[in-house]
């Protein structure tokens, strides 16, 4: 893929480290690059269709004279995202006061099985000798998690050991996974199906992702038709998996932002005059790193596309891990926020950190969690003038975009999912604030 609808497209591949593994060359000429980056749950097809979507729209939408003297160039930021595609327990908890759960043999049968699956899943992500030992571990911990804490724990250290400490904050609890007690952990994971948004779990629906960004349908009925075969700690046992799935996606994330494409962006020709980042869900935090962690003063827009991190990112309040983006001024123009509560994936992916952390939300995944994300409340805990809040509108509306502020732009009417971002309303938002740059 050569053009999105006429306007010049070059991949650019990095590897989990953040290194270049081939050349970006533009076209001469080229006065503004958008440089795009999918999230996880993408692989390398699913991103070229998603730009392809999205940019085909960003030209539809086009109006006359628009961008007057404007020539575009998108770089489309391929990263090893694992596409995640298996079951994950909602958890229901029952059985025996200490609240394990009284499995009947098939079903204990079929949560052991579930549970080799999706470590066996992990290999990929983890293939060095010291990965395979560790997932063969955690494979021979299974058939004691029910009825030994020491296996817990055990099982809770060996996960640990598989992740990069160093990516650990308050953002997501993910200093309380390092620091606790593993069977504590394991006891807190245990999230009620209650919890959960009825959505996610009613019959017919999608299963939830409880620590990770994404749905996943199960291959019959809703998500009643696994709970049975993981509850108590097997499925606790899961989360801790889906938890180490979610972190190293989100260092790597960072990673790619930090090491990867804000080197790429320094380096762009000096006839470049303007640079628009754009992310989707993981996407998010790495155009998010690419802004905070280049050097550039060309950074004229950023469009957090159902962005998967902490509400809080931005907040100097809440210390958000991003604050320096807005403390040194790293964009030059909007920086515009979709968010919208039909984000079922980012709606439980961060609140379930409560948990982690031994809190209980007074609303599971709402502006008043301090672990809600931005894709499901918008930029949250921001100083006085900082946000100016607003809706997605129709192509063809006005935004009031100015530089250096952020639009909350509230969803619902457009964004109906995690991933339904491509439409003609958010690429008008993207070529309006771009226009703003």
């Amino acid at each position: 893929m050569n053009a999105i609808a006429g306007i010049p497209y070059i991949e650019a591949n990095f590897d989990k480290n953040g290194k270049l593994t081939g050349p970006v060359t533009l076209p001469a000429g080229v006065t503004d690059v958008i440089v795009v980056s999918h999230g996880w749950n993408n692989n390398k097809q699913d991103a070229e269709q998603l730009y392809k979507d999205l940019f085909s729209n960003f030209v539809t939408v086009a109006q006359p004279n628009d961008l007057p003297n404007r020539s575009l160039a998108i770089i489309g930021v391929i990263w090893p995202s694992k596409r995640f595609d298996e079951l994950v327990a909602a958890t229901a908890t029952s059985g025996a006061a200490d609240g394990s759960a009284a499995l009947s043999a098939p079903a204990n049968a079929e949560s052991d099985k579930l549970l080799a699956a999706k470590i066996k899943g992990m290999e990929e992500m983890f293939p060095d000798a010291a990965g395979k030992a560790a997932l063969a571990m955690l494979q021979a911990l299974i058939p004691d998690l029910q009825e030994s804490g020491t296996a817990r724990r055990k099982f809770v250290e060996t996960v640990r050991s598989l992740l990069d400490k160093s990516a650990q904050n308050a953002e997501d609890a993910s200093d309380a996974f390092f620091k606790d007690d593993g069977n504590e952990i394991m006891t807190r994971l245990k999230v009620d199906e209650d919890d959960l948004d009825s959505q996610l779990t009613e019959t017919g629906g999608s299963a939830s992702l409880p620590l990770g960004v994404g749905v996943v349908k199960p291959a019959t009925g809703g998500a009643a038709g696994f709970l049975s075969f993981l509850s108590g700690f097997k499925a606790a046992a899961m989360n801790v998996l889906n938890f180490a799935t979610y972190f190293e996606m989100k260092s790597r994330a960072g990673t790619v932002g930090k090491n990867g494409v804000g080197p790429l962006i320094d380096s762009l020709p000096a006839s470049v005059q303007r640079i628009h980042l754009v992310g989707h869900s993981f996407g998010g935090r790495v155009v998010a790193s690419t802004a905070a962690n280049s050097t550039t003063n060309k950074i004229k827009s950023l469009s957090l596309l159902q962005t998967a991190f902490s509400h809080n990112g931005f907040s100097q309040s809440a210390k958000g891990f991003f604050r320096s983006v807005v403390d040194n001024k790293r964009v030059n123009g909007p920086i515009l926020v979709t968010f919208t509560e039909n984000d079922k994936a980012v709606g439980v992916a961060y609140p379930t950190a409560s948990r982690l952390n031994g809190d209980s939300a007074a609303k599971f995944g709402d502006k008043n969690d301090k672990f809600g994300g931005i894709g499901r409340n918008g930029a949250q805990k921001m100083n006085n003038g900082e946000v100016i809040e607003g809706k997605l509108l129709p192509a063809g509306g006005a935004y009031p975009f100015q530089a250096g502020k952020f639009f909350n732009l509230e969803s619902s009417d457009f964004i109906k999912g995690h991933s339904v971002i491509t439409g003609k309303e958010v690429a008008h938002a993207i070529r309006r604030a771009i226009a703003a740059g």
